[in-house]
């Protein structure tokens, strides 16, 4: 949720409250304290307002679009000046690196113009991508979204997960595995360019893993329907990277830069993770064009 209709710039978020060291051999408490801090995120902005919650609660690194480009969040929030308006969002779908220190979340989002009361006047879908800091506190590192029309009907629970995945805990080299995403996005990107936008994004998805689609003005599409959007991708793109960066498990990673389709220009950010016996592969993309 990066930005919001009728003045409203909507950016990311990042939580300040402690975590618990987790003795699992699973992720599990790791997941479940990264849609809690979400969660709390959102309670407290929604109380405080967009400036004190954003201001607070975004890391210093954290990044998010203004005027279409990419600038760091927390020294934005903390100069504004305050902006009345009430951001209501929910968390409907996570995912989480076998550290348990990297991951994202995403859901819809609703603006109301002065009260809780008050009918909404925006609508969209951010996506936040959180990574633990060192005293092992969640803090959100990027944030990006999509307004769009009413959705009318919008799932508001969770997507719990059946099996959570073990925790890793040994060594990475993470600046292999970094360069090895750079050249995931540069194999995109010269497809993309090249030959079409299907070439591009079929040779980046995993067979048997879903992904998600958010474009600017559309409900985001996901799983099959994905797909079937992806099939009819005819034409070319220009995709230049801007930054990468993985987890300490070297399984997920998130890269962002910007993107000219014909005579439209905007930012895009994909979450790719590297699946068992595969190369990295693309999960999630937020296109604001």
């Amino acid at each position: 949720m990066n930005k919001v209709t009728f003045a409203i710039v909507l950016v990311g978020y990042s939580i300040s409250n402690s975590v618990a060291q987790s003795t699992s051999s699973t992720v599990a408490a790791d997941y479940q304290t990264l849609v809690a801090a979400e969660q709390s995120f959102a309670a407290y902005t929604e109380k405080e307002g967009i400036k004190a919650g954003f201001s607070r609660f975004l890391s210093p690194e954290g990044i998010v679009v203004v005027k279409d480009d990419f600038t760091l969040g927390k020294p934005l929030y903390e100069k504004a000046p305050y902006v009345p308006g009430v951001l209501s969002w929910t968390p409907v779908y996570a995912d989480i690196a076998d550290s348990g220190d990297f991951g994202y979340t995403t859901g819809p989002f609703e603006v109301r113009p002065k009260t809780k009361t008050d009918d909404p006047v925006g609508f969209g879908h951010f996506t936040t991508v959180w990574q633990k800091n060192k005293t092992g506190q969640w803090e959100a590192i990027a944030d990006v979204g999509i307004t769009h029309t009413n959705p009318q009907q919008v799932r508001t629970d969770l997507y719990w997960p059946d099996v959570y995945s073990q925790r890793w805990r040994g060594d990475c080299d993470t600046t292999a595995r970094r360069i090895e995403l750079i050249e995931a996005e540069n194999r995109l990107a010269q497809l993309a360019g090249g030959q079409s936008l299907r070439s591009a994004y079929q040779s980046a998805l995993a067979k048997n893993h879903p992904v998600r689609l958010y474009r600017k003005g559309f409900v985001p599409v996901m799983g099959d329907e994905a797909r079937t959007y992806i099939d009819g991708l005819t034409t070319t793109a220009v995709y230049r990277l801007s930054r990468v960066k993985v987890a300490s498990s070297g399984d997920m990673g998130i890269a962002y830069g910007y993107v000219q389709e014909q005579d439209r220009k905007g930012l895009y950010l994909r979450i790719w993770k590297r699946l068992p016996d595969t190369s990295w592969k693309l999960v999630h993309e937020v296109l604001d064009i």
